[in-house]
């Protein structure tokens, strides 16, 4: 698994306290940041730095909301994404107020010893 630089809750980046230097994230914590990340994209969003990256929400806020195709577009995007992460279990879906979507799901992803390891995450979906 990787190393990157870890970002807060915000997506801003960390300052370690004691080093004074970026902090660092690695592991299944980095992985976990990758989901997040790839999942803070709009698919398209970035087209001159990966036009590929993100996430496809046009399912995810619609009038017709299907949660059979919002499910198969965040299974595509992190599966294709994050290569660590071998499947998506208990995925869920609340509407909220201001067309929000709450998405909450378990990633199964391999660690750096070939282990499985669980994922819980939880994220808000805006338009």
């Amino acid at each position: 698994m990787a190393r990157d630089l870890q970002l807060d809750e915000n997506g801003d980046l960390v300052i370690d306290p004691v080093t004074h230097d970026l902090a660092m994230v690695s592991g299944i914590d980095e992985v976990a940041q990758r989901i997040k990340t790839t999942l803070s994209i709009k698919y398209g969003e970035m087209e001159n730095l990966g036009s590929e990256a993100g996430a496809d929400y046009r399912n995810f806020l619609g009038k017709s909301f299907s949660e059979e195709a919002a499910r198969d577009d965040l299974t595509a995007a992190l599966l294709g994404q994050v290569p660590e992460v071998q499947s998506l279990q208990d995925i869920t879906f609340q509407k909220l107020a201001g067309r929000k979507l709450a998405v909450g799901f378990t990633a199964v992803v391999e660690d750096e010893s070939g282990e499985m390891e669980e994922v819980k995450e939880d994220y808000s979906i805006e338009p």
